[in-house]
């Protein structure tokens, strides 16, 4: 009898933005089961050496990958694909088709993108395909195209289909807006789906209702003000974890 597969979090997203800069920061899973390996999204180009340094951690080869599962073309999200080198990297046909169509791009997709993918061990899927037991592809379009999550049991890494908790406790994709009307559908089919969620940009949720987190964060944030002066650092953090239902609207 197999375990039950696996998630590990190698980094969480976080839903901010910025007024000089694009932030990038998006979740990143390792999935696996009693034999297979599989990456959820690999995130920026920014994250390369802190990606390879999580997976050092916990003692995996990136060689030993046999599967990334991209769910999206987003620069935040396959800029490091081809840091497995025997995996088979899976996206779906008609997000491929997007990254081809290079005048059809949103801001966030570079133009290099299918051309870059198609230099791996690129395979794409049509429809909901499962992986091995209890590991499922979902078709989740609206944010791009052909973007997917990956079900594994109860537990959807559900990429930006589900930004964020907040989305997630309006029932309303808010903070990446989307001019399809699919992203509303894929966000409610998600909520429907899973009891828990890796958003693409949140740490994991509990759906309830209420939608609440799993777990407490802290982040520390530090600027380089004075090129020979000491640096500025902010922490912030919160130890109790709180329903976004319960926040203002506004």
């Amino acid at each position: 009898m197999s375990n039950p597969p696996v998630v590990t979090v190698l980094f969480s997203g976080l839903p901010v933005v910025a007024d000089s800069f694009l932030p990038g920061i998006s979740t990143v899973a390792l999935v696996q089961t009693n034999d297979r390996r599989m990456i959820f999204d690999t995130g920026p180009y920014a994250y390369r050496p802190i990606l390879q340094g999580r997976l050092r951690k916990l003692g995996i080869d990136p060689a030993k990958i046999d599967t990334v599962v991209l769910s999206h073309v987003h620069w935040d999200t396959a800029a490091n694909a081809d840091l497995f080198p025997s995996a088979t990297v899976l996206m779906h046909e008609k997000e491929l088709a997007y990254a081809d169509a290079v005048g059809d791009h949103d801001s966030e997709t570079p133009a290099y993108i299918g051309r870059a993918l198609r230099q791996l061990k690129l395979k794409t899927i049509s429809a909901e395909t499962t992986l091995c037991e209890d590991v499922r592809i979902i078709e989740l379009p609206g944010h791009t195209p052909g973007s997917i999550g990956l079900l594994t049991g109860d537990e959807l890494i559900a990429g930006d289909a589900v930004s964020c908790a907040g989305d997630a406790a309006a029932q309303e994709v808010r903070y990446l807006p989307s001019r399809s009307p699919l992203a509303n559908q894929s966000l409610k089919k998600a909520l429907d789906l899973a009891s828990i969620i890796h958003p693409g940009h949140d740490r994991a949720i509990r759906v309830g209702p209420p939608v609440t987190y799993l777990d407490d964060y802290a982040i520390r944030i530090r600027f380089f003000t004075d090129p020979i002066g000491p640096d500025e650092e902010v922490r912030v953090g919160s130890f109790t974890p709180k329903s976004f239902a319960s926040w203002p609207g506004d």
